[in-house]
């Protein structure tokens, strides 16, 4: 006997969905049936080829270009997701920057609040949703050396809690997963090759290995899945062990 999570007749938003962790759950989430739609503000030739990539895994994605600092976007994005498919069932609150201050509180604080409170609604009428939130094990760490980013990611990590208890009463399920040391464009800013980044971590990582986006989408499948129907405002720690016992 095998069990296959079956996202099949479900719709999925995913917000920094471009690249990163965010192309990688679009990926995964199509794979096992759901309808994605991604988000992102880059240009139609940057999306493009992801639309092509994700379409091979499944149904072709449907892209939305909102910045989701503006709490009237957040309304319209999942307003045109309503009138393309009649749902909304998930939400991957993803989107993440390096930038000042103001960028980063209006992306990972406001704009998380913002495209919840956006879904809360049609999630509350179908009887059941799940958000899930990107946060970072700085939290804990203080690691970066980008306080802006370690303090509005830490707003992200609270707002889950808070979400979460909120949230719940009304059928939706709030979580949130805390990577650290996954290959991306954003940890790369710091290293000159991907050799010298893998060089520099891997000694610290009990697991002797760096995560990648696929590591992080595969949590945030079981999150969207029936297998997590019973976890309610949790952060999953991903990291390969190296906060608690690297």
């Amino acid at each position: 006997m095998t069990y296959t999570i079956d996202l099949s007749n479900q719709v999925a938003v995913i917000t920094g969905a471009a690249k990163g962790i965010g192309k990688a759950t679009a990926k995964l989430l199509t794979l096992a049936g759901a309808q994605v739609v991604i988000d992102d503000i880059v240009s139609v030739e940057k999306i493009t080829p992801v639309i092509n990539e994700i379409s091979q895994f499944g149904k072709e994605p449907y892209y939305i270009k909102k910045d989701i600092s503006i709490e009237e976007n957040t309304r319209e994005m999942v307003s045109e997701v309503l009138d393309q498919f009649s749902r909304v069932d998930i939400l991957v609150n993803n989107a993440g920057v390096i930038a000042d201050w103001d960028k980063s509180y209006a992306i990972h604080v406001k704009g998380l609040h913002n495209c919840s409170e956006a879904v809360k609604d049609p999630m509350e009428k179908q009887g059941n949703g799940r958000i899930i939130n990107i946060t970072s094990t700085c939290v804990f760490s203080g690691g970066t050396g980008i306080p802006q980013y370690v303090a509005t990611k830490g707003g992200a990590y609270s707002l889950t809690r808070y979400l979460a208890k909120t949230y719940a009463p009304l059928g939706i399920l709030v979580n949130a997963v805390m990577p650290a040391v996954i290959m991306s464009d954003m940890i790369m800013t710091r290293y000159s090759s991907e050799e010298e980044m893998i060089a520099h971590y891997t000694p610290q990582m009990p697991i002797r290995r760096i995560g990648y986006p696929e590591d992080i989408a595969n949590i945030i499948l079981f999150l969207c899945s029936e297998l997590s129907s019973f976890i309610v405002g949790e952060i999953i720690v991903a990291d390969g062990g190296r906060l608690h016992v690297g």
